[in-house]
């Protein structure tokens, strides 16, 4: 595995190096645990990640890997750099413009809505939301009332179960986390990101200049322009990003 990780990360520097000026490769951590439904379309979203012009790192819980190889999965998602969860660190975070959320099992759902940060992944998701990160689901694998399940012939239990299950889906959108439904919604969901992303022109130099501000904070992936540049060092002002 260690030529095929290898892979990963050079094609996630090669994108980085190759971007051209002005324009940001948004920096994607997917957090892949298991579930026993909904595994094969969240592979599925992987795969189709990887076709965007984006920097993804994949982090996995253990249990992942009592029922799959690593072999398996990195050709299954078409993705070959795979971590642990332990090695999430906050300078990840910090660096990461959106978290991807492939396979959203009961578990998780659960230890998020209950808070629980003492598992890794429930930790980075709440950091990422309260520190306004994009954060975003494919829910099959928590929605029992979708086809993966009647495929697996899931769908015999009572209405009141099923219907409680579902309502987990509506208390995460009000987290803030945005549900996902195939890969067109993946496309969306990252040009949404690409598209919010600040920049800091000469405009708001002269502009913080006739407030007679001397520290102006930008977001930390704003673009910052080659005239904004000059124009706070003519006006002696400090851009701080956040």
């Amino acid at each position: 595995m260690h030529d095929a990780r290898q892979s990963a990360l050079v094609r996630n520097t090669l994108l980085h190096m190759l971007c051209p000026p002005g324009e940001k490769v948004p920096y994607v951590l997917s957090l892949l645990t298991y579930h026993f439904t909904g595994m094969e379309e969240g592979l599925a979203l992987l795969r189709e990640a990887g076709k965007s012009k984006i920097r993804l790192e994949v982090f996995t819980e253990k249990i992942l890997f009592r029922h799959f190889t690593k072999e398996h999965l990195a050709g299954e998602s078409n993705h070959d750099a795979w971590y642990l969860s332990s090695s999430l660190t906050e300078d990840k975070l910090r660096m990461a413009d959106c978290i991807l959320i492939p396979v959203l099992s009961f578990s998780l759902s659960g230890d998020l809505l209950r808070f629980n940060d003492q598992r890794d992944f429930v930790r980075i998701i709440l950091q990422a939301l309260l520190s306004g990160k994009k954060v975003a689901a494919l829910p099959y694998g928590n929605d029992p009332f979708h086809e993966v399940f009647r495929s697996k012939e899931l769908d015999r239990g009572s209405e009141y179960l099923k219907t409680e299950l579902h309502k987990t889906l509506f208390q995460l959108k009000k987290l803030g986390v945005t549900l996902l439904r195939d890969g067109e919604g993946l496309a969306s969901w990252l040009n949404d990101s690409r598209q919010k992303q600040s920049v800091i022109s000469e405009a708001d130099i002269l502009s913080a200049a006739k407030a007679q501000k001397k520290l102006l904070i930008a977001e930390e992936h704003a673009i910052i322009t080659p005239l904004a540049r000059d124009a706070a060092k003519q006006y002696g002002i400090k851009i701080s990003r956040q």
